[in-house]
């Protein structure tokens, strides 16, 4: 008896812009002036701001931070297709997604400086925390889109992961729950090529990421995650498809990343400056700026003003992280148990007397008390 075909499949991709500026007049999508200026300023911002948090982190200011530099389109344009009712769960990596709904970037400076009560998004987001945990979220935006399904409101849940992220068992659960159950739900992979010193062809045999969807039900594409109108048309297609019950989506956005990991890591140690540089070329703001001087939307002018601003503005955020005042250390026991084990009970109790030990030896300024629940 000879083999049937029963199913075949092929995985497309979709780039508009080019690195040099041009763009492809047929799948260009027709956004108004006014976002694609946003959609400019907002990458242009986080730049600024993500040069100078590591700064900050060289200079012993900031904790172990994860820049975004070089995938600003893949952080900032997917949160725009988003309204604010819509879940977020992006990964650790995901200031720039944060900025993009709306959250004032001292809550990132904090939260990497070690201050979690910090972690605040504007009123009437459906934004998650980070997640460090690599693909611990994945499944819980399945839960959130399943929850968008059955209250029946429009609303999708859209998560992020790295190419990394694509190769544990969270995606393999979250998405034959979200195919199966049709649910309203969009799976971005921003491929920046290396899962900390791990390079993209160990991750995986597949010629792309994007064609595991196609063994879960889900739709598949492979976009140019330095291409900002690419990144735009398909995650907004990829929403609409959700609104509409067409079922999930799992986007690769194949970036890079230019920085370190984080600023623990040192990536010299593992890709040469040649990879790097060519990577450079595809700049996504430079691309971007392109496509709008193309336009006739932006000038020299615009671009100092916008440095000026951005920088005033990045300043202005940097003041009030430092300005915060530092939270209490008996905080770190507050609220993990209904009633806490003894062994906390003692630990806190020997915290509490180291603290006033060295209160009592040094003119310190003296703490806030401590904040939540501790049994």
């Amino acid at each position: 008896m000879p083999l049937r075909t029963v199913h075949e499949a092929k995985t497309e991709r979709l780039e508009i812009l080019a690195a040099d500026g041009t763009v492809d007049k047929e799948l260009e999508p027709k956004l108004p002036q006014e976002k694609l200026l946003e959609m400019y300023r907002k990458m242009f911002e986080i730049r600024v701001f993500d040069e100078r948090a590591f700064r900050l982190q060289r200079q012993g200011r900031l904790g172990t931070y994860p820049q975004i530099l070089g995938q600003e389109a893949s952080q900032i344009v997917p949160a725009l297709c988003l309204k604010p009712k819509d879940w977020l769960v992006p990964t650790y990596r995901g200031q720039g997604a944060y900025f993009a709904r709306g959250m004032k970037l001292r809550y990132s400076l904090l939260y990497w400086g070690g201050d979690d009560r910090h972690a605040r998004f504007p009123d009437g987001n459906n934004d998650m925390t980070f997640a460090v945990p690599v693909g611990s979220h994945l499944t819980q935006a399945a839960g959130l889109a399943w929850a968008c399904k059955l209250q029946k409101q429009g609303r999708v849940a859209l998560t992020c992961l790295g190419d990394g992220t694509s190769s544990k068992g969270d995606l393999h659960e979250a998405l034959t729950f979200a195919g199966q159950f049709k649910l309203p739900a969009i799976y971005v992979i921003e491929n920046n090529q290396w899962a900390i010193s791990v390079p993209r062809e160990r991750q995986a045999r597949t010629a792309t990421l994007a064609q595991k969807a196609d063994g879960y039900g889900a739709f598949g594409l492979q976009v140019d995650g330095n291409d900002a109108l690419a990144v735009y048309r398909a995650v907004s297609e990829a929403v609409a498809r959700a609104r509409a019950g067409d079922g999930p989506s799992l986007l690769e956005l194949e970036t890079y990343r230019l920085g370190h990991h984080t600023t623990a890591d040192d990536a010299t140690r593992y890709r040469s400056e040649a990879e790097v540089e060519a990577w450079r070329q595809k700049d996504p703001i430079a691309r971007m700026r392109k496509y709008l001087e193309s336009k006739k939307l932006w000038d020299e002018d615009q671009e100092a003003r916008l440095k000026r601003e951005a920088e005033e503005m990045v300043q202005g955020e940097l003041d009030a992280y430092e300005s915060t005042p530092a939270p209490n250390p008996l905080n770190m026991f507050a609220n993990n148990y209904a009633t806490a084990p003894w062994f906390l009970v003692e630990e806190r109790q020997e915290l509490e007397r180291l603290l006033k030990l060295k209160q009592a030896q040094q003119e310190v300024v003296e703490l806030p008390p401590a904040e939540g629940r501790f049994p």
